[in-house]
């Protein structure tokens, strides 16, 4: 999923939290702001991913992904590696994860539900199972 998808949908789930447990105007737009942010720079560890994998090539293909990322999706499946690249992607992106929400409880505990909830839906949104299968 592309990171302006996943914003808008860290967005739409921390507005939907907020309005639900009928949070005051300053700590809803304190806990939307952290929701948004979390959610979509959760991200950057696809940074770390690339460059474990490839070293200093890694920055090529951080570069291809932002720019054209379909173009490199296509490349892997040609390579017949996508399925490969997805699935420990998706470990280290699970790993980063709770990694992070398990720090967040003991860093700002007040705002670990808004992120604990765009992590698993960023989570969710992420999983596409065409890449995951042999």
């Amino acid at each position: 999923m592309l990171p302006w998808w996943h914003l808008a949908s860290s967005l739409i789930v921390s507005y939907i939290l907020v309005a639900s447990l009928g949070l005051d105007i300053v700590t809803g737009i304190k806990w939307i702001i952290v929701g948004c942010l979390f959610g979509t720079f959760i991200d950057l560890d696809h940074v770390l991913y690339a460059l474990l994998v490839y070293g200093k090539e890694g920055w090529k293909y951080i570069k291809k992904d932002i720019i054209h990322p379909k173009e490199l999706i296509k490349e892997f499946q040609e390579k017949g590696i996508l399925h490969f690249h997805a699935w420990r992607r998706m470990i280290l992106h699970t790993t980063t994860m709770f990694s992070t929400y398990m720090i967040s409880l003991y860093v700002f505990p007040s705002y670990s539900l808004v992120i604990g909830l765009v992590y698993l839906v960023h989570l969710i949104f992420d999983i596409e199972l065409r890449w995951l299968k042999y």
